[in-house]
């Protein structure tokens, strides 16, 4: 069995933490920065907490696959973390939005993801995948939060 694997990014933003979290929180947003993403909603009526549960589809070179998550910790403003409950990966993700040094935000992506099914043939590939893909995410995060 492959490990969970840590494919988080981090990148400081000149926005305010709850700006911020607010607009990745939004995750009807997440099809303007994550790449691959191109529908993403909560399942569950609001408020939005733990215990909300939402999706996001993906077009992955043709193939589309949706994974389903559950909020697990949910902190207005500052984090939410979630653990994947269906879908091509098993594991948890997370938005960290911290005041960062001299204002702004140090946004942290973070995923800490196992492949399941058929995405498990390649295995070790997604590591260096999803590292590099999280890396563009949270700079296009940056190019759209702070234009």
């Amino acid at each position: 069995m492959i490990s969970a694997m840590d494919v988080s990014a981090q990148i400081h933003l000149e926005r305010l933490p709850a700006d911020v979290f607010a607009y990745v929180m939004h995750v009807s947003n997440d099809a303007n920065w994550r790449s691959g993403v191109v529908e993403a909603g909560f399942t569950t009526e609001p408020p939005v907490g733990v215990g909300a549960e939402g999706f996001d589809r993906v077009d992955a070179n043709g193939r589309t696959a949706e994974s389903r998550w559950r909020v697990i910790e949910w902190e207005p403003g500052s984090h939410a973390r979630w653990d994947l409950v269906s879908g091509p990966f098993a594991g948890t993700g997370g938005y960290i939005c911290a005041p960062g040094g001299g204002g702004g935000t140090e946004f942290t992506l973070e995923a800490h993801i196992r492949p399941t099914g058929f995405y498990r043939l390649l295995g070790p590939i997604f590591g260096v995948l999803g590292r590099r893909q999280n890396r563009a995410d949270v700079a296009k995060l940056k190019s759209i939060l702070e234009s």
